[in-house]
């Protein structure tokens, strides 16, 4: 299931920065269940991916509004 962009903005960067660790974790063996053939879904490293684009997004907006002031 993939994030909302709403629930992302309300999260602070700490928790932020911890779901991008877990994501990028779950990535890397989702890449390895590919290359051994047992991953059964393939499409979940797609939307991990894109998990993980939006969560660099709403970091990249925090980080500019924090600048701003």
């Amino acid at each position: 299931m993939p994030l909302e962009v709403d629930e992302l903005r309300k999260m602070d960067l700490k928790q932020l920065k911890e779901r991008l660790n877990e994501l990028e974790m779950q990535l890397l063996k989702l890449r390895v269940e590919s290359r051994m053939g047992t991953l059964k879904n393939t499409a979940s490293i797609k939307n991990t991916r894109k998990d993980i684009a939006r969560i660099l997004t709403v970091i990249g907006e925090k980080s500019k509004k924090e600048a701003k002031k």
